[in-house]
């Protein structure tokens, strides 16, 4: 196919239409994409190197796009995928750009699991619920099984727990084991392991100005 005609885009920085002779074929590409394909009127080019400017120009508009979204946000790898794949960049562009912002760390799923758990955790969300949500957004279970026991470990799970017991239930009457039962059943849906609810459980039960120290 021959370029018949190069000309920039009124009103778009930094964008050219190329139009091309005995067809209805025309591109809206960045001046990236002419300069890096040399494109310049009377000089042919094969469907091979017309999909090729394609799929460089999406990429470059990719990257500009997906560096939008991360600066308002944080994403998993999966998740930033599945929106640029929404936004009609393809799955081939889409996992190139994401590729490309993993190495220039801008997508971390280490850190957006250590953060997410976090955040999630202090929302009174328990483990197992924990577990779901990150899944979904394509975190691997090592990931997310590590972030949790970190978590963990500073006790952070069932201290969550004790707050709610505190404000929530702060009238329970341990004694009836109706009232028990549903509080307990109220963490089981949050997704608390019963080791955490026990765990808190016994702690409140014991001294007052101990967990309010924790």
């Amino acid at each position: 196919m021959k370029i018949s005609k190069v000309e920039k885009v009124k009103f778009k920085k930094d964008m050219f239409k190329i139009s091309f002779e005995d067809s209805k074929k025309n591109l809206t590409v960045s001046a990236d994409s002419v300069v890096k394909f040399a494109l310049k009127t009377e000089i042919d080019i094969s469907k091979d190197v017309y999909k090729e400017i394609l799929f460089y120009d999406k990429s470059r508009n990719g990257i500009s796009e997906a560096l939008k979204l991360v600066s308002k946000r944080s994403y998993s790898v999966k998740s930033l995928q599945k929106k640029l794949i929404k936004r009609g960049y393809g799955i081939k562009n889409s996992v190139e750009v994401v590729k490309r912002l993993k190495e220039l760390n801008y997508l971390n799923d280490e850190e957006y699991a250590k953060n997410y758990v976090t955040y999630l955790s202090e929302k009174g969300k328990g483990e197992f619920l924990i577990k779901s949500e990150l899944e979904k957004q394509g975190i691997e279970r090592s990931l997310i099984s590590n972030a949790i026991e970190v978590v963990k470990a500073n006790g952070g799970t069932y201290k969550q727990i004790i707050k709610i017991l505190k404000t929530k239930f702060k009238n329970l009457d341990e004694k009836n084991k109706n009232e028990v039962g549903k509080a307990i059943s109220f963490f089981t849906r949050r997704g608390f392991s019963s080791e955490d609810i026990a765990k808190a459980f016994r702690l409140c039960s014991q001294c007052c100005d101990y967990v309010d120290r924790l």
